[in-house]
């Protein structure tokens, strides 16, 4: 320990020395006259501003329904779902109009079936 010790002593006296001999006194003198090189501009860095919030409220949005059950309707859909068409289910007169145009109603309400009256369609004749 000893012998590093005075191994760091020694050192540090050579380095003394040595920085005691580089510094020499100078009668020279030296001026420089040049052109400086233009400075760097950098912009400042972006701040970032939140906007402000707001609050929209939407237009109203209105969808039809979807129809349902539309092969249930008209004269030879099925209301009730018995299996009897609208127009022979004799609980349901709402589709009776459908049966007179055909052989066994009376198209033109004159009392006489169609099958069986020569001018369906004129109620004055039979």
């Amino acid at each position: 320990m000893t012998s590093l010790k005075s191994l760091a002593a020694a050192a540090v006296v050579l380095g003394a020395f040595g920085a005691a001999s580089a510094a020499h006194a100078r009668s020279d003198v030296q001026f420089s006259i040049g052109i400086n090189s233009p400075g760097v501009y950098v912009q400042p860095a972006p701040v970032y501003v939140q906007p402000r919030q707001y609050y929209v409220q939407p237009a109203p949005v209105y969808v039809q329904p979807p129809v349902y059950g539309s092969h249930r309707r008209g004269p030879w859909g099925d209301r009730d779902g018995d299996g009897i068409a609208n127009v022979y289910d004799h609980r349901d007169d709402r589709h009776r109009h459908g049966r007179h145009a055909r052989a066994h109603g009376d198209y033109d309400r004159d009392g006489t079936p169609n099958r069986y009256d020569r001018f369906p369609a004129n109620p004055y004749r039979r």
